[in-house]
């Protein structure tokens, strides 16, 4: 009975023991404020450097099967590591590179708590991808072999599984030098297709098959029309997307694959761009889908809205203000009109992340273009680059901010689609 009542009392302060570092734990992983401040919103510059460091690492442009060799800036790295982190709902981030080490920190709040969670992760060079060389969240330590169980766990999570495995058998190299880092990679024939069907499982796949079919049957049904208005097919879209869902969860990603199937429609051309095996989907009806009668505002419109529900507002609010420098150097011209079609779509695909069953009970109910879309036939367009500079100076003169609060100022008087 002695020992008994002796491993009795061992175990409850074994217990409270176990209760109180479990405590610990966590006021030192947490903390009430964040370590970082936020970044502004993805510019035109940032994509423009985003887009150099893609150009340059473009398997495309290289042979296959030979080393290939890459230097991307400490800038150039942070970028594409803030529209990650953005994608994933972190509120800052920032990447340091120096000799043999990468170092990642990034902050997020805690959800309905006034508390931040502040992450700090050391990568060391190794044979092939880095190695996590230790971390902490808050003041807690965080050690190795934990910090590779939370990165498994992530991979598992986002189905990422096999993007990493790709990552790996193509890598050869990674050095991280001064504000620099070095990659050495190897593309092989088949890369590309194992690539894109790790970015995109076949059950979202598959999920955005089903908008596409339904819509093309809804075009097919409008007795021969060239174009149909883009408010038209969100109500069957939407009412398919709700007898699919049954929580946020679900909403959020029948949502998304809803968008992508009017943006793949819209973009002109078609599911075998961005899903490999969509060979055997139906055919993309000729039939465009338009706002205010055109379907130049129709592509803006939808494919902003696609971007926004994946990646957030910003960073389709800045392509379109990079399409648009782009058309006035060598293109169409510049276009307020269409910056107003981009920035309209891109709050429509934020309602729509944030709010997705709501979202869709909005179309389900049905709505009309004036809720969604802005009056633009005012707005200048066809501005090439030296009518453009003379008239509005570029992007943050007075001039030109002043145009952009007027098409803001429209977009909150809409109805509908202002998150």
């Amino acid at each position: 009975m002695a020992a008994v009542r002796f491993l009795g009392r061992w175990s409850r302060r074994l217990l409270i023991l176990l209760l109180l570092a479990l405590l610990l734990s966590l006021v030192l992983a947490v903390q009430t404020s964040p370590v970082l401040n936020a970044r502004p919103p993805t510019s035109a510059a940032d994509l423009d450097a985003a887009r150099a460091l893609l150009r340059r690492a473009d398997p495309r442009s290289g042979p296959v099967g030979r080393p290939r060799v890459v230097y991307a800036s400490e800038r150039e790295l942070d970028l594409i590591l803030n529209y990650l982190a953005r994608h994933g709902g972190v509120a800052a981030s920032q990447l340091k590179v120096s000799q043999g080490t990468m170092t990642v920190r990034a902050s997020r709040r805690v959800p309905l708590l006034p508390l931040w969670l502040n992450l700090e992760l050391r990568l060391v060079e190794g044979p092939g991808l880095p190695d996590i060389a230790g971390g902490q969240l808050g003041r807690l330590p965080l050690p190795r072999p934990v910090l590779r169980w939370m990165g498994q766990r992530l991979l598992d999570r986002y189905s990422a599984t096999a993007g990493f495995e790709l990552a790996g058998d193509l890598v050869q190299r990674i050095e991280f030098q001064h504000q620099r880092a070095l990659l050495v990679y190897v593309w092989q024939a088949d890369s590309a297709r194992r690539a894109v069907g790790s970015l995109l499982p076949v059950a979202e796949q598959q999920r955005a098959r089903v908008y596409w079919q339904a819509l093309q049957r809804r075009l097919a049904a409008a007795a021969g029309l060239e174009q149909l208005a883009g408010v038209e097919v969100f109500k069957p879209l939407a009412e398919l997307a709700l007898s699919r869902s049954s929580d946020d969860a679900s909403a959020s990603l029948e949502a998304r694959a809803l968008l992508v199937a009017l943006a793949l429609h819209a973009s002109g051309r078609g599911p075998a761009t961005l899903f490999p095996k969509a060979d055997d989907w139906p055919a993309a009806h000729p039939a465009w889908l338009g706002f205010a009668r055109r379907q130049d505002f129709g592509q803006h419109f939808l494919i902003s809205a696609a971007l926004a529900s994946e990646a957030g507002g910003p960073l389709a609010d800045a392509i379109g203000v990079q399409k648009e420098l782009a058309d006035a150097r060598d293109g169409s011209g510049f276009s307020f009109n269409d910056i107003a079609a981009d920035r309209a779509g891109s709050r429509f695909g934020q309602w729509a992340r944030q709010r997705p069953r709501e979202w869709l009970q909005t179309l389900a109910q049905g709505v009309v273009e004036e809720q969604l879309f802005p009056h633009v036939d005012d707005l200048p367009e066809f501005l090439h680059e030296r009518d453009f500079r003379s008239r509005y100076g570029g992007p943050g003169a007075p001039a030109y901010r002043q145009m952009m609060e007027e098409i803001e100022r429209r977009l909150r008087a809409l109805p509908l689609g202002a998150p």
